[in-house]
Parts: C-alpha cells; sequence; structure tokens
C-alpha cells in the first residue's frame, strides 16, 4: 500500500509540474498573441492613411490617364488629315518632274517625309490602344485599392486602444 501511495504521489507530482509548465506555456504564447495584437493595431491607422493616399493618387493618375488617351484621340484624329495632303504634295511633284535637279531633291524629301508621317500615323494608332489598354487597368487597381483597405478600416474601428 505505502509502494501504490508513495508512486500515486510520484504520478501526481509529475502531472503537477507538468500541468504548470503547460499553463506557463500557455500564459507566455498568451502574452506574445496580445503584443502582437498590439503591435498591429498601434500601426494600423497608418496602413490605412497609406491605402488611402495610394488610393487617391491611382485615382488620380487615371484621370491624367484619361486626358492623356483623349488628347491622343485628337492628335490621331489631326494626323488622320495628313496623308491625303503627302499624297497630294507627290501630285504634284509628279506634274513638275520636268524642272531642274533642285526639284527632284525635293521629291525625294516629300517622299521621304510621306514615309516618315505614315510611320509617326501608325506611331501614334499604337500609342492610342496601348493608352486604352492602360486605362481599364490603372482604374481597376483604383478600386481593388479601395476593396483592400476595406478590412482595414473595419479592424481600425473594431480597435480596442483608441
Amino acid at each position: 500500500m505505502e509502494i501504490r501511495n508513495a508512486m500515486t504521489i510520484r504520478v501526481a507530482k509529475r502531472v503537477t509540474a507538468i500541468l504548470r509548465v503547460g499553463m506557463v506555456s500557455l500564459s507566455v504564447v498568451t502574452i506574445i498573441l496580445l503584443l502582437m495584437l498590439y503591435a498591429f493595431t498601434s500601426k494600423m491607422g497608418a496602413m490605412i492613411d497609406a491605402l488611402a493616399t495610394m488610393d487617391t493618387q491611382f485615382s488620380s493618375m487615371s484621370g491624367d490617364m484619361t486626358k492623356m488617351r483623349s488628347t491622343m484621340h485628337n492628335m490621331q484624329r489631326n494626323i488622320a488629315h495628313v496623308p491625303a495632303i503627302t499624297q497630294a504634295t507627290v501630285d504634284i511633284s509628279n506634274s513638275v518632274h520636268t524642272m531642274n535637279g533642285e526639284v527632284d531633291g525635293m521629291n525625294l524629301t516629300i517622299a521621304s517625309l510621306n514615309h516618315k508621317v505614315y510611320g509617326i500615323t501608325n506611331h501614334v494608332s499604337n500609342m492610342n490602344r496601348e493608352f486604352r489598354s492602360i486605362d481599364p487597368a490603372v482604374q481597376n487597381i483604383g478600386r481593388d485599392l479601395y476593396r483592400a483597405n476595406g478590412p482595414m478600416r473595419l479592424i481600425n474601428d473594431m480597435n480596442p486602444f483608441d
């Protein structure tokens, strides 16, 4: 009986020691979690402000992209008349082909200008297409940033340390 009692007391001491270590460990983990929660919530306002600033900047950038797209469209519309003018200049050049060597030099210059204008028209068209493809993405970034900081605003409203 004494051996059984001694063994029971030893087992009880071991279980008590294990429980004490477990409770101390749980307390340490709880304290660490509370410190992490405090650190996270104390910086929440700064993170929300940064996200709001980013949202404002991307919205402004989206507006600027819309203006640029409009300007590029106007430029493309204005440049669309240049090939007809170039063609008329080539016709005039053919009419005066019988003139001296300087007129022939002008003809080559006008042909080169025609080629460059076509290149510029193509570049402006490409730029216009690129701006059209970028504009929705920039607008979506603004909306995504606003959505992304929604949970931060909700957590900030629930912050017990304010």
